[in-house]
């Protein structure tokens, strides 16, 4: 299986520096918030203390808006305009620093490959097999769409929301780690960590999935909420596959995601049937055997690849 890591959020030779600024300018706006907690002060001293280039780079954050501020404070007549030039100073003074940062970007995988990406914010995405996801990670806004496949997302904390697009709806990430799994229309989402809020397109319907849970959702529904552990939720990860009540179907889909000869459904009746179990990822031959032994197909070989059919 192949792997492919690469650093989003960041040009091209950049990294570290990216980051720094990223959580120097996070910092710098929620300490204007006009009721921050003593605990989030408390965050923010441990922050700047353990380390030199911490201080540095939010030190010029500081020198730079006191530049911006000279120049806009002439220009207040009445008190009440000081929140709004305050607003545009600090949107000038983040452009400055993430002109540079923001991405608009597409990442896919082929069959049996997966692939790593790093947010300059230090959200981590596990992509796997024959998977499309846009990032879209900006000054104003964190954004996957998962166009197909799956994706875990360990997301870090920030001002900015933090969104994944999949199917009809949307996750809004609360402090979290979440697997995200698109399958024609429908769309499993399983947390590990945290909590997730499930937003649909078509109705102003929400769902609040915390740790340990896992929802689906097609066609404007969303199913009810079950229990699931952190391991059967990131099975994938170790490659393995776990089905529960998975029809015919999506199995052979999940096959043809990570092996190159296809496998197909000689009738779409076939699809009736569910799979239940755990199996090793990495041994076609031997999930197909399986599936012959606990249900009423046979396979068969074909020049084009392989079909199940009726037995």
């Amino acid at each position: 299986m192949r792997r492919d890591a690469t650093n989003f959020g960041s040009p091209a030779g950049a990294g570290e520096p990216d980051r720094l600024a990223d959580e120097a300018a996070t910092w710098f706006i929620r300490l204007r918030q006009p009721r921050l907690a003593d605990h989030e002060r408390q965050r923010f001293q441990r922050w700047l203390a353990s380390s030199e280039r911490h201080q540095r780079e939010y030190a010029s954050f500081e020198k730079l808006w006191g530049a911006i501020d000279g120049l806009a404070r002439p220009r207040r007549r009445k008190q009440r305009l000081a929140g709004g030039a305050f607003a545009l100073a600090v949107a000038a003074v983040l452009a400055l620093t993430y002109t540079a940062t923001g991405v608009d970007l597409q990442k896919s995988t082929g069959i049996g490959e997966t692939a790593e990406l790093q947010l300059a914010d230090g959200s981590h995405i596990a992509i796997d097999a024959d998977s499309v996801l846009h990032v879209e990670y900006s000054l104003w806004r964190r954004r996957i769409t998962l166009e197909r496949g799956q994706a875990l997302f360990k997301v870090a904390p920030g001002l900015r929301p933090f969104e994944v697009r999949a199917g009809e709806g949307s996750l809004r990430d609360i402090g979290t780690t979440f697997n995200v799994l698109e399958d024609r229309g429908k769309v499993t989402v399983s947390v590990t960590e945290g909590a997730v809020e499930i937003s649909l397109d078509a109705q102003p319907t929400k769902r609040l999935l915390n740790g340990g849970q896992q929802a689906s959702y097609q066609a404007g529904r969303i199913s009810a909420s079950q229990a699931i552990t952190p391991q059967a939720a990131c099975a994938w990860l170790d490659n393995r596959w776990l089905f529960a009540e998975a029809s015919l179907g999506e199995v052979v889909r999940q096959i043809n995601r990570q092996h190159e000869r296809p496998v197909s459904l000689a009738d779409s009746a076939l699809d009736r049937y569910r799979v239940s179990g755990v199996f090793d990822r990495t041994d076609r031959a031997g999930l197909l055997k399986a599936l012959a032994a606990i249900l009423p197909v046979r396979v068969q070989e074909t020049p084009d690849g392989t079909r199940l059919r009726q037995r």
